[in-house]
Parts: C-alpha cells; sequence; structure tokens
C-alpha cells in the first residue's frame, strides 16, 4: 500500500505532472492524431520539405512515439500499484516526457540532427527502464523484472529503426511484435480478471502450461525475427502463438460482456492481435496463393489499429477513470463510441487497401476515435482527482 507522506506536497504539484499516466497518455493521443494527419497529407500530396515525413516515420513514429509513450506510461504508473512505491512525479516525470517530445519534434523536422532525437529517445526508454526496474527490484517482485530488457529492447529498436537503411521494415516489424507480446502478457493477466470481477464471478485458474507457452512462444517469434531466420520458421512461431491464445481465450468469461464498453473493446482488441498473429503466420508460411506483402500488411494492421490500437484506447480510458477517482465501469458519453470508430478503421485498413480510400478512411476513423478520448478524458488528465487524493 503507497504511503503519501506529505499530502499537501502532492496536492501542490500540478496535476499533469503528479503520475506519468497523465502526461503521456494525453501526448501519444495527441501525437497519435498529428502523426496520422502530416501521413495522410504526404499521401495526398501536400506533404512539406521541412517535415522528415515518409514511410519510415511513419511506422517509427506509431511504434515508438504513439505506443511507446502509452507503454511506459502504463507500466511507470502501474509499478506504483504493484510495489507501493511512488511513481516518477514532479521534475522527474517533467524530464521523462520532455525526453519523448524532443524526439518527437526531432524526428518530425529535417533540420535537426539526427544523432539528437535518437539520443533524447534512448533517455526516455532507458530513464523508464530504471524507474520501474528499481522499483521492482527493491520488493523484489520477479514475476515484473522481464520489463527492464522489454523497455531496454524499445530503446535499442528505436534507434535502429532510425538509423537502418535497408532493415527499417524488419525492425518495425520486430518493435510490432515486441509491443504485441507485452500486451499479450498483461492482457492475459487483466482481461478475464476484470470480466470476471465485474459480474462477481470467480475467474478461471489459470492453466500454467498454457501460460508459460504463450510466454515461451513470444520470445521464440520475437528471436526469429530478430535473427533474421527463414520466414517459414517465424511464420509457424506467430500461428501456434495465435492458437494458443485461441485457447486462452475460450477459457474468459464472455457471456455478458456485450453490455460494457469497458469489457468488450478489450476483448474485441485482444481478438484482433490474434487474428493479425495467424495472417502473419500464414502470409510467411505461403499457405495460400495469395500476394505475400498485401497479406503481411492486412495482419500488421490488423495488429497494429485493430489490436495494440483498441487495446490502448479502451486501457487508457480505463486508467484515467480509476486514477482520476472515477468508477471505470461508468465512463463519460461517447466512450463507446470512439471503441466502434476504432473497429471501423481496422476494417476499412484491412479490407478496401490497396485502394487511396483505405487510407484516408482508416485515419479519419482514428482521429474520431481518439479526438473522443481527447474531448471526454482530456480535461481529466488535466485536472486533480475528483476524490482530492494524490494521483
Amino acid at each position: 500500500m503507497l504511503q503519501i507522506t506529505d499530502k499537501a506536497k502532492e496536492n501542490a504539484l500540478d496535476p499533469l505532472w503528479r503520475m506519468p499516466f497523465r502526461p503521456l497518455f494525453l501526448g501519444a493521443a495527441i501525437w497519435s492524431c498529428v502523426a496520422l494527419a502530416l501521413w495522410l497529407l504526404t499521401l495526398l500530396g501536400q506533404g512539406s520539405a521541412v517535415l522528415r515525413v515518409s514511410p519510415q516515420w511513419h511506422a517509427h513514429e506509431m511504434l515508438f512515439g504513439f505506443a511507446g509513450a502509452v507503454v511506459v506510461g502504463f507500466v511507470c504508473t502501474a509499478s506504483q500499484t504493484w510495489t507501493g512505491l511512488r511513481s516518477p512525479s514532479g521534475r522527474a516525470l517533467v524530464g521523462l516526457s520532455s525526453c519523448w517530445l524532443l524526439a518527437r519534434l526531432g524526428y518530425l523536422i529535417w533540420a535537426v540532427p539526427l544523432w539528437l532525437p535518437v539520443a533524447a529517445e534512448l533517455a526516455f526508454f532507458a530513464g523508464a527502464a530504471w524507474a520501474v526496474g528499481r522499483r521492482v527490484i527493491a520488493v523484489r517482485q520477479w514475476r515484473n523484472l522481464f520489463l527492464i530488457p522489454a523497455l531496454l529492447a524499445f530503446a535499442g529498436l528505436s534507434a535502429w529503426h532510425a538509423l537502418a537503411q535497408t532493415q527499417s521494415h524488419s525492425v518495425a516489424v520486430l518493435a510490432l511484435l515486441l509491443v504485441t507480446s507485452m500486451v499479450l502478457v498483461f492482457g492475459g493477466r487483466v482481461i478475464p480478471f476484470f470480466t470476471a470481477r465485474r459480474f462477481g464471478e470467480t475467474a478461471r485458474a489459470k492453466w500454467t502450461w498454457l501460460e508459460f507457452a504463450g510466454h515461451g512462444l513470444c520470445i521464440a517469434l520475437l528471436l526469429a525475427v530478430a535473427l533474421s531466420l527463414p520466414k517459414a520458421w517465424a511464420g509457424c512461431a506467430a500461428l501456434v502463438l495465435g492458437l494458443i491464445q485461441i485457447l486462452r481465450c475460450a477459457r474468459w468469461r464472455v457471456a455478458l460482456i456485450w453490455r460494457e464498453p469497458m469489457l468488450w473493446s478489450l476483448h474485441i482488441g485482444y481478438w484482433s492481435l490474434v487474428c493479425g498473429l495467424l495472417l502473419l503466420g500464414v502470409a510467411w508460411c505461403g499457405l495460400l496463393p495469395v500476394n505475400m506483402f498485401l497479406l503481411e500488411s492486412a495482419a500488421i494492421h490488423t495488429m497494429a489499429v485493430g489490436g495494440i490500437g483498441s487495446v490502448i484506447l479502451s486501457m487508457i480510458c480505463r486508467v484515467t477513470l480509476g486514477h482520476t477517482g472515477r468508477s471505470p465501469m461508468q465512463p463519460p458519453s461517447a466512450t463507446a463510441l470512439a471503441f466502434v470508430l476504432l473497429l471501423a478503421a481496422v476494417l476499412a485498413r484491412v479490407l478496401l487497401a490497396p485502394a487511396m480510400v483505405a487510407y484516408w478512411l482508416s485515419t479519419a476513423l482514428w482521429l474520431l476515435g481518439y479526438g473522443i478520448f481527447l474531448w471526454r478524458y482530456g480535461p481529466m488528465l488535466l485536472a486533480p482527482r475528483t476524490d482530492g487524493q494524490p494521483g
């Protein structure tokens, strides 16, 4: 249990700098909209010679700028709950957030030397690894120790992707699979727990062998891609991992989730990740007589938009409500609409590609979905808790 020794000092902080989720969720949501809008304008022939907007930039900013910020905001906030030790706040949080913002601006503007955003982003992820790691180690919470190498891997991949000339796509896929693996780990912990608790039921006991098999296959898939092993090997790992997740999901209680947007959004997002893994496995194993590039792109965007994008939107809504003194099961109006818009975005991107309508329609739907988050949840992130407690 967290002990606040100086409540007055805590409450003297500007609300934005009291907990990591506040600036990082807000910044991630805003930046995802800015980055996608700039990317769409470039595709429509309205790009600027001043801005470093390219396919590589688009992938980098959605993986490391958007998803990376949410991952850091989530784990740094959750580490306080796990360990009872205060999460970064005040000047430490300003410094961490400034590194993230400096990286975003540096990667965007051509005139900025590339070493500057690379160094800033390395400092951002390494700082997060230090902040989470020292708290986890202090209380000997070994089950979350994997976050240290995971965050350091984010740091290394972000620099590798920014500096790579011919391998940027492979590095982006590897980063996507790293985010996917983290969502599978944490989603597998919290989604069935949230579901069972909402309906006053007891979550089914986990099958240890199933959990370890899933974690092991995540590692195997990441290593296969990182080591550039034959595509078929990585494809087999993706297929088996997807099948393992289907078995895992089949044990979750879902009969009543459809009346609760805060639950069905998490489940559908998780299922989208599973579908993406299966599509990726089919593409890499060459199991269908179709264009592998298009099938791989469909798999990637099923995971990125339908899986990671949807799960992130649902989780940042839930965390924002819970950590600002509100009930996660009483979301503001239009929250369910935001979730539906994200699901429509992935359908548009996957089913209509490569037609141009797929890009502008999916981008517009994303902007609307995350725009609703900024409209309804942004003020919560900027205001003190409703119950007057620190945080």
